[in-house]
């Protein structure tokens, strides 16, 4: 059910805004209506974004307590993390 409503979600939704659009157009609003159309698309995928984020730290997290609770019951360190280098020296 999930993998059908996302999708489903997005057509429905940029049906509606494209109506919307349409009809400012029409109505001769279509730049303001173009503009509150492109921020509240720019709030949304800001939003979605940060929320992405949130759910990769999480799991990043979990990730590391799962391997450090490997290391501990095997009766190991487990390995400290590499700190970044301020000046390294491999280009990006």
């Amino acid at each position: 059910m999930l993998p059908i409503a996302a999708p489903l979600g997005r057509l429905v939704l940029t049906a509606a805004a494209s109506a919307g659009l349409v009809k400012a157009v029409s109505d001769g609003r279509g730049t303001a209506a173009l503009r509150r159309l492109a921020v509240g698309g720019t709030k949304v995928g800001i939003r979605t974004s940060r929320a992405a984020e949130t759910g990769v730290e999480r799991l990043r997290l979990g990730a590391g307590d799962i391997v450090a609770q490997a290391y501990d019951e095997m009766g190991e360190q487990p390995p400290v993390p590499p700190t970044p280098q301020a000046g390294h020296d491999h280009q990006h």
